[in-house]
């Protein structure tokens, strides 16, 4: 009887460390998943973000050549 009792709660620890273990491994998927989300969105904003900054560089370099023609043209 006593044995009996033992490997019953062998058994129902198996049990409960195999459901812990599929817990971990779905937490894990999950956390995967939302890495590479979270990564995929980081790209997307430091895209959007370069794609900006380009611009304004592209602006800031036109006005400045804009400036030095208009200073060489008045000087000349």
């Amino acid at each position: 009887e006593t044995l009996q009792r033992i490997v019953s709660t062998l058994a129902n620890k198996n049990d409960e460390i195999h459901n812990f273990i599929d817990m971990l491994n779905h937490t894990i998927k999950n956390v995967q998943v939302n890495s590479s989300n979270v990564i995929s969105e980081l790209d997307e904003e430091f895209d959007g973000l370069y794609s900006i900054l380009d611009e304004m560089k592209g602006s800031m370099a036109n006005t400045i050549q804009q400036e030095e023609a208009r200073k060489i043209q008045a000087l000349q």
